[in-house]
């Protein structure tokens, strides 16, 4: 099935208030922990590639939660800092799946968002921001080694978040292309603007989605995109493919 988000125009309440997780709360490494966060404050409505109104911006503000991953050794050194992505799922409650190997071997701080879904675009954006200022000030992320995925909705919800927030060097859309405009045209003018971000995209040979890679490959540098296909249908890419997208990234964005 293919999924498409829309903005809406209303105002969406999607999670009610909660406490906050303490900045000084210890979390723990090699372990899932539940941080809850909440966006005070919307952002413009312009920088939000899928907004069109200052009203929609002001429904992203509200409580909501991220599972959190710290890799191994990260309490060693406290003036290292560490690669980070954020994953959306289209179903919502995100996890590392098949992509748990190579982020856990690699040293990723690991950001899953656990409101974000397939739906209006408000909760969507205001997960992902209050996400990621919280864990920049929680954690010691590298400025400049953020990546983001996700699959089929949360492929293009995450196209989203790489031109909401600055430092992104990566956006791996699993089983999608980037989000659409009111013309069926895609949302990549921020994606244009950062010469440091690289695409890539996995595609199953069978999925109804699989157009798109030739779409994304018109509307971005195709010095910037690459596409990594395997056997299957609409489904998060195989470990194998996973790895070889990530890897490809870190390699165009370490020259």
């Amino acid at each position: 099935m293919k999924f498409r988000l829309f903005a809406v125009s209303f105002l969406f309440s999607f999670v009610s208030h909660a406490e906050t997780t303490p900045m000084n709360e210890l979390v723990p490494e090699e372990k899932e922990t539940t941080i809850v966060c909440e966006l005070t404050r919307a952002p413009k409505y312009t920088e939000i590639p899928v907004f069109n109104s200052p009203r929609e911006a002001e429904a992203t503000k509200g409580t909501y939660h991220y599972k959190l991953w710290l890799p191994k050794g990260y309490r060693e050194n406290e003036q290292k800092r560490w690669p980070c992505i954020f994953i959306m799922s289209p179903g919502g409650n995100a996890s590392m799946g098949n992509m748990q190997s190579y982020l856990k071997s690699h040293g990723f701080v690991v950001v899953m968002l656990v409101e974000a879904k397939n739906g209006p675009w408000e909760p969507i954006v205001g997960s992902f921001l209050a996400a990621h200022d919280d864990v920049l000030k929680r954690v010691r992320v590298q400025e400049g080694k953020k990546y983001a995925t996700g699959m089929s909705g949360g492929a293009r919800g995450s196209s989203v978040f790489v031109q909401s927030r600055p430092g992104f060097c990566g956006l791996i859309l699993q089983g999608a292309g980037a989000s659409f405009d009111e013309k069926n045209n895609y949302n990549v003018a921020g994606i244009k603007r950062s010469p440091g971000l690289y695409v890539a995209v996995t595609m199953g040979a069978t999925d109804n989605n699989k157009t798109e890679v030739d779409r994304m490959k018109e509307a971005l540098d195709s010095t910037r995109f690459a596409a990594f296909d395997f056997s299957g249908g609409h489904i998060w890419a195989p470990a194998e493919v996973f790895e070889k997208a990530i890897s490809w990234i870190g390699e165009k964005a370490s020259r």
